[in-house]
């Protein structure tokens, strides 16, 4: 097994010495011949200067299925470790310049042909005035395959949540859907059976009061229909990051007052008071005035579907001193459970199983804000205490302090007048737990 080219064992040790020991010659050389023949890696003896195998052990004799004569003279990338003699070369060089080198993963070829993946370790040493190098060579094969049986199902896993998800979003669209859409065609069937007045005259005039009643009962689902479709259509634009933002200077507060107003109706409905503080100053920042809106929309719009009759919603502005203007919207609401703060943002996500039935929705608004916001430069976050002691979101964006952009038009085309009872310069607080602001 041994080459008579094979070099001393006796004499291999680094040439600073460390490699000295109180042992014969004999001694060292039997027992290193010991550990090179029964190690349990394999390990090549190169020549320094030509870079061919001028020694190997048997286990990687026994790992590539060579004969000894047969790999003695050979260059690494005959046995698969390279690409090619360049890809050789090239680490060859790296290894006479540094003495050491490293791959996690290399195909090592069998004299089949078969690749084995390895990982090499080279050393350069001396032995006596020769520069040799050392290879060790680890079989890592059942370690790739478990990495990739583990990526598999990984992806197997990723698929299948896929598949979950897809199937809950159909189901919750289809609720979504069939109830409004139920509820206009059993009005629209009442009111044929109202109207079956062919022939009579006089009976063209304006509606009865039950034809105005059944009207805007069309009126309120068709919105929600309305609603409904254009969240999942922002959802779509924003998972295909097809945003095509227009950034310009915009006022947050004037973006949260319009927020209030368009909200107005839902908050009164149901009897939820909300406390406004806009402390910010300033109150600039560089965005997307409709999406900024959309954005304090979802958000409030949040706290208010969640909060019971009675309950508060706060909403408050402030700056900080890394130059961030920082908006916190907080409830009085059901709150989220700890397990569930993680995935709250993501899609279709309502905090636990029994959320959907009690409130509907898709659960989009959420995930759509915290992209819209990431999308800006910002943040938002969620903090609750857990179930019943309400929710805080969080949102951040930097401040834009700069002079342009100061006398544009405003985007939005807000009413410049403050909400009932605020002082433009102050903080403005609106209470309306029973519909009055």
């Amino acid at each position: 097994m041994i080459s008579p080219a094979s070099v001393s064992q006796a004499k291999l040790m680094p040439a600073s010495g460390r490699g000295n020991s109180l042992l014969t010659p004999e001694v060292s050389e039997l027992r290193y011949r010991r550990l090179f023949e029964t190690a349990q890696d394999g390990i090549l003896i190169l020549d320094a200067n030509s870079g061919k195998i001028i020694d190997v052990n048997p286990f990687l004799l026994d790992l590539l299925d060579y004969p000894f004569e047969s790999m003695i003279g050979l260059q690494l990338w005959e046995i698969g470790l390279f690409e090619d003699i360049a890809a050789n070369q090239a680490a060859f060089k790296k290894l006479q310049k540094e003495e050491y080198i490293r791959y996690e993963n290399r195909p090592l070829r069998t004299r089949a042909g078969k690749q084995i993946q390895v990982e090499f370790v080279s050393n350069v040493y001396f032995v006596g005035s020769t520069k040799v190098i050392q290879c060790n060579v680890r079989d890592i094969s059942v370690r790739v395959r478990a990495a990739l049986q583990a990526a598999s199902k990984s992806h197997a896993d990723t698929l299948e949540r896929a598949a979950t998800a897809r199937d809950e979003l159909i189901a919750v669209l289809s609720h979504e859907l069939r109830t409004p859409l139920a509820a206009i065609s059993s009005m629209i069937e009442v009111l044929e059976m109202g109207h079956d007045t062919v022939g009579m005259p006089g009976h063209a005039d304006l509606p009865p009061l039950f034809d105005k009643s059944a009207l805007a009962f069309i009126g309120h689902n068709v919105s929600s229909l309305v609603r409904l479709v254009a969240e999942f259509l922002d959802f779509t634009h924003t998972a295909n990051m097809a945003l095509a933002l227009e950034l310009v200077k915009v006022d947050a507060h004037k973006v949260i007052r319009l927020a209030l107003k368009n909200l107005e109706s839902q908050q009164k409905g149901a009897g939820i008071g909300i406390d406004v503080q806009l402390r910010a100053r300033p109150s600039y920042i560089r965005a997307d005035a409709l999406k900024l809106e959309q954005i304090l929309s979802n958000v409030i719009g949040n706290a208010l579907k969640f909060t019971p009759q009675g309950g508060k919603v706060s909403i408050l502005t402030r700056n900080e001193a890394s130059g961030e203007l920082v908006v916190e919207v907080s409830d009085t609401g059901v709150g989220i459970p700890a397990d569930a703060l993680s995935r709250i943002f993501s899609p279709f996500e309502q905090g636990d199983s029994s959320t959907h039935s009690r409130y509907g929705g898709l659960g989009l608004g959420l995930s759509i804000a915290r992209t819209l916001t990431t999308a800006h430069g910002g943040t938002l976050e969620v903090e609750s205490e857990g179930l019943g002691q309400g929710a805080k979101f969080t949102a951040r964006f930097k401040t834009d302090n700069s002079l342009s952009d100061l006398s544009d038009p405003d985007p939005l085309q807000l009413d410049r007048s403050p909400l009932s009872g605020a002082e433009p310069s102050a903080a403005l607080s609106v209470n309306s737990t029973n519909g009055k602001s």
